[in-house]
């Protein structure tokens, strides 16, 4: 009895000498907490505490992680330096990514960075809940906007005060435009996806609107979880699918080799929107630069850390892209795909029988190389994503390396995209101007049009324009606007009618669809007709609204009994080109064109968009270093494009004449 009482005070006495360093513990982390939120406030430039935290071992949070751990070293921000950091990763177990996001929220950190949507959702969620929210900074997320965390899609200054960062849309209706180049005749492609997914649904949602305005069906399925993609994909499959679309899904790339697998069991390619899949077999990868996009979310990081408030920072889309290319994947597949010549050459990355390249930037040798005084903030402001827009801005990223302008050294440049719609144009112009913009270039003329009414005084610089002055911006290259200047490329109209006339002697009635609410498209039309008509032409024309209009005005087009069909520049076109060659096609009408990235035309004879793209960072530089753009005269691209499509012409039963082959700068 003695010997068990004995036990027991023993035993008290064990718990009570827990218990009382417990209370040591807590009182000292409390502290801890205390120090820390104090220094914080008071502006401490000791060691900050960062928290980084992902989703899953997937190459594009990888590849974003890298970015971001780039950018802050840039910034002199290194684990064991002047940052120590934590790093989380929740394997694709949202179990585990609720825990994590209650541990670093409920800590004492300085930042909390997150990759991927599901750790914005999870961190966001988590951070409403503590007495004192973390400073947040989220990236890798295609849709902020609708992840539910009280980002505005309208207004993106308004959202929580601790949180900021970018989202990165992919560009879908870019990488389905380039599946239906490769294959003409696609029809049906196949989705599978996770529908709990936010960034997911976002992705959906765009590129079923871009399959309406290919006409393709989407075939999808969903899967829950990573293993049950492969039951869903084979699903897909079975319903005859032309091709698999893989999304910016995490559910889906965790488990995308069986999706490569299985569709090259099937004989179907694969294209994705998440750059990296190329080397494991699909087709093509067309998708967010994840890395430079970590780079970006790195310095806006390192932003807040040197004290910037969150609150300020707008949540814009930051989605700079990039091309992966896979020749080998084309063999043994059911139908007969290609990459065209002038595609292989725009990759960013090309594999082929001779192994993997890497394109290089070229350096200009007469290009003045010196840095910058200062970083300078550029607002790329583009109407739309169309083929014509992603050459253009890959000439001017190519033009600004080639005039010694380096991307976080000398420049940071704000992508913003509006979809084509006029109403999200005018805000994110506002939105360039409120966070006081150093040079704006605009891509399309509706974006320097719109510029011009808002940011009037802000320095310009304009590129993919068919004529500047019917926006007022000036009235001859060397009489115009102060603080505007740029370069553009109008319809090469005269070179069209003299390859017209070589390959169609006998055409007599043209016509064009275009867009009257487009000022370039009405002025497009009309110095075209007017040429027409000069020439005995007989003229016709459509005009078209809206991409859900396309295919019913393509049918009136070809009702009014064209012998060709001679088909204008403007971004709704160039957004739905697949569909009118495929109507054009279908009526057995040959389809000529200005633009170098439609597929399917029978002639080719245009200004080279590249070389555009070129130009306009050639003289971004110029006003970079010092030049005041009233001092810089527009310029115009005057390389020229000829592409003859030999197969379409066979598909028609013409003959076209070897004169116009040997002018052709491309022969398919």
């Amino acid at each position: 009895m003695r010997n068990w009482l004995g036990q027991l005070k023993q035993l008290v006495f064990g718990i009570l000498l827990i218990s009382a360093a417990g209370a040591i513990l807590l009182y000292a982390d409390l502290g801890s907490r205390k120090s820390s939120r104090d220094s914080e406030s008071a502006g401490d430039t000791g060691p900050k505490l960062v928290a980084l935290v992902q989703q899953a071992s997937i190459k594009p949070l990888d590849d974003g992680v890298k970015g971001i751990l780039e950018a802050l070293a840039a910034r002199g921000y290194v684990d064991g330096g002047r940052m120590t950091m934590r790093r989380y990763n929740a394997e694709s177990d949202m179990n585990t990514a609720n825990a994590i996001a209650k541990d670093v929220t409920s800590g004492n950190y300085d930042l909390i960075i997150t990759v991927s949507t599901a750790s914005l959702q999870t961190v966001a969620n988590a951070n409403r809940t503590t007495t004192k929210p973390r400073r947040h900074v989220f990236g890798i997320t295609s849709d902020p906007y609708a992840a539910g965390v009280g980002i505005s899609k309208d207004n993106h200054l308004e959202h929580p005060p601790y949180m900021a960062g970018y989202g990165s849309l992919p560009p879908v209706l870019e990488a389905f435009t380039l599946a239906k180049q490769m294959f003409p005749n696609l029809k049906r492609v196949g989705l599978v996806w996770n529908s709990a997914e936010a960034n997911s649904v976002a992705a959906t949602k765009l590129a079923k609107e871009a399959c309406a305005a290919l006409g393709i069906t989407l075939v999808d399925a969903n899967a829950e979880n990573s293993t049950s993609v492969n039951e869903a994909v084979l699903s897909v499959l079975s319903s005859g699918v032309d091709a698999i679309w893989v999304s910016p899904d995490v559910t889906v790339a965790v488990a995308v080799d069986s999706v490569i697998t299985a569709a090259k069991r099937a004989h179907v390619p694969v294209f994705t929107s998440m750059i990296g899949n190329a080397a494991k077999g699909s087709v093509f990868d067309l998708g967010p630069a994840y890395e430079d996009i970590g780079k970006l979310q790195g310095e806006l990081a390192a932003d807040v850390l040197d004290g910037k408030s969150p609150a300020t920072v707008p949540v814009d889309n930051m989605s700079p892209s990039s091309l992966w290319v896979n020749r080998l994947a084309l063999a043994g597949l059911r139908d007969r795909w290609t990459v065209a010549d002038d595609v292989a050459a725009r990759a960013d990355v090309l594999i082929d029988q001779f192994g993997q390249h890497v394109k290089q930037a070229a350096a200009a040798p007469t290009a003045n190389n010196r840095p910058l005084a200062h970083k300078v903030t550029i607002d790329l402001i583009e109407y739309s994503d169309t083929p014509n827009a992603e050459l253009t801005r890959k000439g001017l990223m190519d033009g600004l390396a080639e005039s010694g302008l380096m991307l976080g050294r000398d420049i940071e440049i704000r992508r913003r995209t509006a979809q084509g719609d006029i109403a999200t144009l005018s805000s994110i112009i506002d939105a360039a101007l409120t966070q006081r913009s150093e040079l704006i270039i605009t891509l399309s003329t509706p974006a320097l049009q719109n510029v011009l009414k808002r940011g009037r005084g802000t320095p310009t610089v304009f590129t993919m324009v068919s004529n500047p002055f019917i926006v007022d911006a000036g009235t001859t290259n060397n009489d115009h606007l102060p603080y505007v200047t740029g370069s553009y490329l109008d319809q090469p109209v005269k070179e069209m009618f003299e390859a017209l006339r070589l390959a169609l002697p006998k055409v007599h009635r043209i016509g064009t669809l275009y867009t009257p609410a487009e000022v370039n498209s009405l002025f497009n039309k009309e110095e075209l007709e007017k040429y027409a008509k000069a020439q005995g032409f007989e003229w016709r024309d459509v005009g078209v609204a809206s991409p859900g209009d396309i295919t019913d005005a393509a049918a009136a087009l070809t009702a009014t009994g064209i012998d060709a069909w001679v088909q204008i520049s403007d971004n709704l076109v160039a957004s739905t080109f697949p569909a009118i060659a495929t109507a054009a096609n279908r009526a057995k009408i040959p389809l000529l064109t200005y633009s170098a990235t439609a597929p399917g035309a029978l002639i080719v004879v245009g200004r080279d968009y590249y070389d555009n793209g070129v130009d306009a960072a050639h003289i971004a530089a110029r006003v970079l270093r010092g030049a005041r753009p009233a001092d810089v005269p527009f310029s115009t691209s005057k390389k020229m494009v000829y592409i003859v499509d030999l197969t379409v012409a066979k598909r028609l039963g013409i003959t076209i004449p070897p004169a116009l082959i040997n002018q052709a700068t491309k022969v398919i």
